[in-house]
């Protein structure tokens, strides 16, 4: 029988494609696992679906807790989420990974009738989960791929408005991933600036603001081609 070439094995060790890992029962994904938990059934989804799909990312599972307005719910689905992973896990799973960060992400909108906000903050951080808060609405993160400002907004309704003017018709479930991601450093740079010299700076969440950014940053980081592309 003819010898192996001494490093024939780790060859094809290191040729096997990361796709395999989704083919094949039983094998563990690669690289950090992320679950994000929305509220709402369409907009915030709908982005970080197309986000992950960009990013190739397989093991970012986002979940939704279709509550508008009740953010304690988003955290309570955080948790039902780990409970049930960890669970899996005990139970034998080894295609499965715990996650590593958990990301509750929902609106402030109208703090004053938001009675589950301060609430769901709380245990967020008693949890060490990580909040990606937007005031008065997600479709902040939107508007800063076009422009920075620090105009306060009375609702989401008001915000949505003023989005209009870079995105004609706009509405909730309207797709419009493809006409944000090349702009996505920009708004990632507006974002981080106007948390830094907000005029309600000494309020973790001012009007208008949004922490959306740090959820995207973390998901490019974790993808090679993200990295490289967004640099």
């Amino acid at each position: 029988m003819p010898k192996r070439k001494p490093g024939s094995r780790r060859k094809r060790i290191y040729e096997r494609s990361i796709n395999s890992y989704d083919r094949r029962p039983g094998s563990r994904p690669p690289g950090k696992c992320i679950l994000i938990v929305c509220e709402g059934a369409e907009t915030e989804p709908n982005y970080f679906e197309s986000l992950r799909r960009y990013l190739k990312l397989s093991t970012v599972q986002i979940r939704i807790k279709d509550r508008a307005g009740a953010p304690i719910s988003v955290v309570d689905e955080a948790q039902n989420q780990i409970k049930k992973r960890e669970q899996d896990i005990r139970d034998g799973r080894t295609d499965i990974l715990s996650f590593e960060s958990v990301w509750c992400v929902f609106d402030v909108e109208n703090p004053h009738h938001n009675q589950t906000f301060d609430r769901a903050v709380f245990l967020a951080d008693q949890n060490n989960y990580q909040l990606a808060v937007s005031n008065p609405a997600f479709e902040f993160w939107y508007i800063l791929h076009f422009e920075r400002t620090t105009r306060p907004f009375a609702n989401g309704d008001e915000l949505k408005e003023h989005l209009r003017h870079h995105i004609p018709r706009y509405q909730p479930a309207l797709p419009v991933f493809d006409s944000l991601v090349a702009s996505t450093q920009t708004a990632v740079q507006h974002a981080n600036s106007i948390l830094e010299k907000h005029p309600e700076g000494e309020l973790r969440f001012p009007n208008p603001s949004t922490q959306v950014h740090l959820l995207v940053q973390e998901m490019i980081e974790m993808s090679p081609s993200g990295r490289e592309h967004f640099k």
